[in-house]
């Protein structure tokens, strides 16, 4: 299969590791093999399949040290099963956001290191694709990436902060751990998360989790705006109105 550069070389390596599990057998992997077909050293492979194990993404059997595909690769499996699912029953609430806010109201799908725009659509009578529709964008500092932080567990928060991509794009993208985890905190409180100037200057965006039967976090809606039109309170107001159209979505999943 044909692949663009990939910046990152340590994805790449692990992504190599994770195709060659995927043929295993149910036993696993051996460490040496593994290493030899991914074309890396046995310590460099043991180092990426500890981040893999943390993750969940591959377990080691305890009776035979050998390495098999983890059961996050599972419930990833199954959220792509989904999204196509998920994507149809968006459109309806992203089309009525975008009328009601005349604003940019994108739906967002969880990656293992950064948060993807599904869809991305603008305007309020005629409506049109964004650019932003493909891209991926970082956890920190944008709206939906701290919305998945805060409602997925401390552990995977934890191996996330070990392998993720964390950019800084502006100097009021927050950093520290313990203002983050307070952020998380209300987060989870208010049902929605906002951005003001910490992904891109001028630019305020609030997030609202779109959760599945058990919970867990599927995706985020999210409308962004620049500041002198989208104002800090008017996102708050907008949250009220994304966490109705999120639970819309939630409650029809199967």
């Amino acid at each position: 299969m044909a692949r663009r550069a990939v910046r990152i070389q340590s994805l790449a390596r692990a992504d190599a590791i994770l195709g060659f599990l995927a043929g295993a057998p149910r036993a696993g992997r051996r460490l040496r093999d593994i290493a030899a077909v991914s074309g890396l050293a046995p310590s460099t492979a043991a180092t990426l399949l500890k981040s893999l194990e943390a993750l969940g993404q591959v377990e080691r059997v305890a009776a035979t040290g050998y390495y098999r595909l983890g059961r996050r690769m599972l419930d990833l499996g199954r959220a792509f099963a989904r999204q196509a699912d998920l994507l149809e029953l968006g459109r309806p609430g992203i089309v009525r956001l975008c009328q009601a806010t005349g604003e940019t109201v994108n739906l967002l799908v969880p990656s293992a290191t950064a948060m993807i725009v599904a869809e991305s659509l603008k305007g309020d009578v005629t409506l049109k694709t964004s650019p932003l529709k493909g891209a991926g964008l970082p956890l920190t500092g944008t709206a939906s990436g701290k919305c998945y932080q805060a409602f997925i567990s401390g552990e995977l928060n934890r191996a996330l902060a070990k392998v993720a991509v964390f950019a800084r794009p502006t100097a009021r993208t927050v950093e520290d751990i313990a203002h983050l985890d307070r952020a998380f905190a209300q987060i989870r409180r208010l049902g929605y998360a906002t951005e003001e100037d910490e992904f891109q200057p001028g630019v305020i965006a609030v997030a609202a989790p779109i959760l599945d039967r058990d919970g867990r976090i599927l995706g985020t809606l999210s409308i962004h705006g620049p500041s002198h039109r989208f104002t800090v309170r008017r996102a708050a107001r907008r949250g009220g109105l994304l966490k109705q159209e999120a639970c819309h979505i939630s409650a029809a999943l199967p």
